[in-house]
């Protein structure tokens, strides 16, 4: 791919966000990583910067409202790519404090759709595609982890709508749901994982969610 625009990953840290971030600099984009904490943000970048990525990084907390907005609004040209790998995790729904759960909403649902917003017409220029993590909890609700099972349900519902509300601009969403516990040296390793998305970055015209459930591996 020539003169590939820049990808932007939400959540970006060790696991899923890291790994999606070295597979699209491998394919020759520039990066973007958004984070809350600034000294994990920097180990990150430095370590994809050592293998030859160009990488800058913003500091930006999904569970604080518009703040993804607000640094995809300060980024100038196309984005190819939208990636949002935040979550917000949590356990039974009624040992949750009500602020809890209204944090876990902003990240798992009111930051994606701002975020999307926000990055609209930078996607458009790009011929981009908005690709969002998704969990198995979605499909098979545990009572243990209450929040995150609801918050990746909401997760999981926003990107087929969006799906449906983006078609016409030209912009690709997809989902990819995790059906398993991520870890290295498994078959839900996250560089396998990360192939998953590119996958579904360049299928045009393809399925709205992926299925990962390591037996690919």
């Amino acid at each position: 791919m020539s003169n590939p625009e820049l990808v932007v990953v939400v959540g970006a840290g060790p696991g899923v966000g890291a790994a999606v971030a070295s597979a699209f600099a491998k394919k020759g984009h520039p990066l973007l990583l958004v984070a809350r904490n600034a000294a994990n943000l920097e180990n990150l970048a430095q370590g994809l910067r050592e293998s030859g990525a160009d990488v800058s990084t913003a500091l930006g907390d999904a569970a604080t409202p518009g703040d993804i907005a607000r640094v995809i609004n300060e980024i100038e040209g196309g984005i190819s790519a939208l990636v949002y790998n935040a979550a917000a995790f949590g356990g039974p729904l009624l040992q949750t404090s009500e602020a809890d759960l209204n944090s876990a909403t902003e990240v798992n649902l009111n930051s994606l759709i701002s975020a999307t917003k926000a990055a609209l017409p930078k996607l458009k220029a790009a011929n981009g595609a908005l690709l969002i993590t998704g969990g198995g909890y979605s499909l098979y609700p545990s009572s243990d982890y209450g929040v995150l099972s609801v918050g990746k349900a909401m997760t999981r519902s926003a990107a087929f709508l969006l799906a449906q509300e983006l078609a016409p601009e030209g912009i690709r969403v997809a989902t990819i749901t995790i059906m398993g516990v991520v870890a290295p040296g498994t078959p839900f390793a996250p560089e396998l994982i990360a192939e998953k998305y590119i996958t579904a970055y360049e299928a045009v015209g393809g399925e709205v969610e992926t299925l990962f459930t390591g037996e690919s591996a």
